[in-house]
């Protein structure tokens, strides 16, 4: 903490600072055009001399002066019949140009004749349309920081597809110089903000330059804290809380340099008193940490491929996704396949694992899509149908034909849609507390489904920190919540694309063409419901209802457990499941249990968790 703490009083000093610098200058709202610059002065003559302007319908600047009363600036551009115009000249806002009022002229083919003589001759076949001003107010545009004032305006719709000119000419005053605005909506292409630096540059030069001083002190800091950051990095690590330190002090120096440019006018609006200054800076600050911190400290964060993540290359490709899997134990052996829940990974099975390896099957775990170290697609394809396909998958490449199947909350009801989708392949099925019942996502979905806010939402709310108050949120014994648990459970959110396929989960179905609400009587073979009593998440009537429903089914209640059952009870869970699985595998043939083992399925048996 030796670095972070001076970082956050030297940002905090910078803010007061800054915000006392501007406490004295006056701000205003305005639209916001894109600017392109045309070289000053013109004199062009002929039409086809004209400065040419791409895109007309877009929004532009083309920047002019008038060096004598002969001077006429001409620009053109190509516009299709039906097509809305319009064409507006600002002034600067300096009181020499108060009284500059030049004309303007759209010329082009279906226009009507002029009505008043022009100072040129327009080509033969096409007409004009002429526009002065007599009023004028005060405008202030907050790009270019300048205030400007309105003059002449054209706004029609084009009679004709083809070229026309927009012409402007009149008695200069002063330095005589003006911004034509062509265009009725803003540019963002790329072309235009690369070079926008240069024309907001070119278009400062209107105002003083005694403001560039203190607009310049916020980027020079933070290409200081960036140049000490990376001089830090070569030295020793950089741990997260200086990251997320550095994060705000160059996002609130950006707020800041975003409060100064738009107090940089002349005396115009409303005053701000130096305390509303420095809350506002200190405001944008906050927000702004909040909302592109997330973006910032991705990269940081998320820096694991899925092989470096993973430490091996047991990889399936199944429709095109790379699916990790682990398969342990002798060939020949009966074969178990572990679906982990949601946010989480095959990681959550290592004891129920060597349990299994232990009584002699073969153990395949899969890491479901979206988790663990298989792939994070931003698509919306994250259905119970999918994930159960990719599982099917993984087993036709490893040459499985039947398993039992295994799975843990999400993961149980992805088991249970490959129960319903393919039967054949099932030879028996646990499911500890599983989501079966629900029809579509939890209400937080709603928000993580918005652009920018949504990925924000995801971001945060996977932050390995959350990793230990998210276990002890779901379970009701903590003891075996350890530092090497909660790495274990938080390693897959380093992965790249980890809080992306988050808010693509949301945006994705539920289900399938077979939900798994609705199809449950459908699953006959031999089931295992696995439940924790203080289940927060799916309460443990839930089991209660499943085993109506299940033509073949049974149920332990846990007492005084959570939501994960095999960490909070390991032994008596893998007691639990090996009985079952040895029992299903005995009788597999007939899929079905015991006559004794039946009549237990109509109700809840209740195992102590001592």
């Amino acid at each position: 903490m030796k670095f972070a703490r001076p970082l956050v009083l030297l940002h905090t000093l910078i803010l007061a600072l800054a915000s006392s610098c501007t406490a004295d200058l006056r701000t205003a709202r305005a639209e916001v055009p894109i600017l392109e610059t045309n070289a000053p002065g013109g004199d062009y003559g002929l039409f086809e001399d004209g400065q040419y302007v791409p895109e007309p319908w877009f929004m532009w600047f083309v920047l002019g002066e008038l060096s004598s009363a002969d001077d006429v600036d001409m620009t053109k551009f190509d516009y299709q019949q039906g097509d809305r115009f319009k064409a507006e000249i600002f002034i600067p806002g300096h009181e020499e140009l108060r009284t500059f009022n030049p004309n303007i002229a759209l010329i082009g083919p279906g226009l009507p004749p002029p009505a008043e003589p022009l100072p040129f001759e327009i080509p033969e076949g096409m007409g004009a349309i002429v526009a002065t001003s007599d009023g004028t107010f005060d405008y202030f545009d907050i790009f270019t920081q300048m205030v400007y004032f309105p003059r002449a305006k054209i706004e029609v719709i084009m009679p004709q597809t083809g070229r026309y000119y927009v012409a402007v000419w009149g008695e200069p005053v002063g330095m005589a110089r003006y911004a034509l605005d062509i265009g009725i909506m803003e540019n963002f292409a790329p072309h235009v903000l690369v070079r926008y630096p240069i024309n907001w540059w070119e278009v400062r030069d209107y105002l003083q330059w005694g403001h560039w001083p203190v607009l310049l002190i916020p980027p020079l800091i933070a290409a200081a804290l960036i140049w000490l950051m990376r001089r830090l990095a070569r030295r020793r690590p950089i741990r997260q809380y200086e990251q997320i330190t550095f994060a705000i002090a160059l996002i609130g120096l950006t707020a800041t340099f975003i409060v100064l440019v738009a107090q940089q006018t002349t005396g115009y609006g409303p005053h701000i008193a130096m305390t509303f200054s420095i809350a506002g800076v200190i405001a944008l600050a906050l927000a702004g940490s909040v909302v592109w911190g997330a973006y910032i400290l991705t990269p940081l964060r998320e820096r694991l491929n899925l092989r470096e993540f993973a430490g091996d290359d047991q990889f399936v490709w199944v429709n095109g996704y790379a699916i990790h899997y682990t398969d342990d134990g002798p060939h020949s052996a009966p074969v178990v396949v572990l679906i982990h829940g949601f946010a989480s990974s095959i990681f959550t099975w290592r004891r129920i694992k060597a349990a299994l390896l232990a009584a002699g099957y073969r153990v395949i775990a899969v890491d479901q899509l979206g988790s663990g170290a298989s792939a994070r697609p931003a698509e919306p394809i994250y259905t119970t149908q999918t994930q159960a396909e990719l599982v099917l998958g993984v087993l036709d490449a490893l040459g499985v034909r039947q398993a039992h199947f295994v799975g843990h909350s999400f993961g149980g009801r992805v088991a249970m849609q490959i129960a319903i989708l393919a039967p054949e392949r099932v030879r028996s099925l646990a499911a500890f507390a599983p989501e079966a019942f629900a029809t579509g996502r939890p209400g937080i979905a709603r928000w993580v489904r918005l652009p920018i806010l949504g990925y924000v939402l995801a971001f945060y709310s996977t932050s390995p920190w959350l990793v230990r108050p998210g276990l002890r949120f779901v379970s009701a014994k903590h003891d075996w919540i350890t530092d090497a648990v909660v790495k274990g459970y938080a390693g897959p959110l380093y992965v790249r694309g980890s809080a992306l396929s988050q808010v693509w989960q949301a945006r994705s179905p539920k289900d399938g063409v077979k939900p798994v609400p609705h199809n449950l009587n459908a699953i006959t073979q031999p089931t295992l419901l696995l439940w924790g009593e203080r289940d927060p998440v799916f309460p443990a009537g839930d089991g209660t209802q499943l085993v109506r429903i299940l033509p073949d089914a049974r149920l332990h209640v846990f007492e005084g457990i959570g939501h994960i059952v095999h960490e909070e009870c390991p032994e008596a869970t893998q007691r639990a499941l090996l009985d079952f699985l040895e029992l299903s595998t005995k009788t597999h043939t007939g899929l079905s249990f015991p006559a004794q083992h039946q009549a237990r399925a109509s109700e809840a048996s209740h195992t102590s968790n001592v």
